[in-house]
């Protein structure tokens, strides 16, 4: 199951992993989320990061806007999730597309303008599927997850409520994605 994080143990496990770059851009990021005087938004975006970085086994790399999350690919590696936060009160996190088993394992249900959650059918949920050809201009931290007939979703979240459940949708969605890669994924539901 997904859990709740340790951050300080968590931090150093993270930056451990051999190839992982971008210690000072995380850290710096955790520092502005910290100092906010909402606390919820640097929960969030912590519990996202290490989370996905349980799922995402090799190193991460962190860019201007967010922190990119790998898996292994044969000899080569695969982005598998990116996590994005411009600071504008939202977190968008982007990982294979895995709608068509979300449904199926009633993660989501599909309605008449999207996606909501199950039992909660008037909470919607803001997820949408992206390929090349609806993203013609990827920005560099998902780029690599769509194209060569991949596709991805965008999850975006509220930044202030680390206890939402549209947030641990978008987990049980992550967990969904890792069973492509791992063999044991942790089991979430949302």
């Amino acid at each position: 199951m997904i859990e709740d994080v340790d951050s300080q143990t968590t931090l150093q496990q993270l930056f451990t992993r051999p190839g992982t770059t971008g210690k000072t851009h995380i850290e710096r990021h955790l520092a502005t989320c910290d100092g906010e005087i909402d606390p919820a938004h640097g929960e969030l975006w912590r519990r996202l990061l290490f989370n996905m970085a349980r799922l995402a086994p090799l190193a991460v790399q962190a860019v201007a806007d967010g922190v990119m999350f790998f898996a292994p690919d044969g000899r080569y590696r695969m982005q598998v999730f990116a996590l994005e936060d411009k600071k504008d009160g939202l977190l968008t996190v982007y990982m294979p597309d895995v709608i068509e088993q979300a449904i199926a394992e009633e993660i989501l249900v599909q309605t008449e303008t999207g996606f909501g959650i199950p039992g909660l059918r008037t909470l919607a949920i803001s997820v949408q599927q992206m390929d090349a050809q609806n993203t013609p201009d990827p920005a560099p931290h998902y780029k690599h997850m769509i194209g060569w007939n991949r596709k991805a979703l965008r999850v975006t979240l509220n930044a202030t409520d680390p206890s939402h459940p549209q947030v641990r949708t978008a987990e049980a969605l992550a967990v969904l994605a890792s069973t492509k890669w791992t063999a044991t994924p942790p089991v979430a539901k949302a």
